[in-house]
């Protein structure tokens, strides 16, 4: 239960940061160049941390079950 409390609390104040960060920028990975709000970015690499996140602990918890 902590755990989701302290999820939403760290959401809550992502989001807070995102919508501080509005300005246009330009993000280069690889051979692409994207231009698009700082905001936009930084959702991407939440959802990407809370997608990884996730799966990591929903493998931990497939291989204790598996154990058993």
């Amino acid at each position: 239960m902590i755990r989701f409390i302290l999820g939403i609390a760290f959401g809550i104040l992502a989001l807070i940061f995102i919508f501080q960060n509005m300005q246009t920028i330009d993000v280069t990975f690889l051979a692409w160049t994207i231009t698009t709000s700082r905001a936009v970015i930084l959702l991407i690499i939440l959802a990407a941390g809370f997608i990884v996140g996730w799966a990591v602990g929903s493998i931990g918890r497939w291989r204790r079950r598996a154990k058993h």
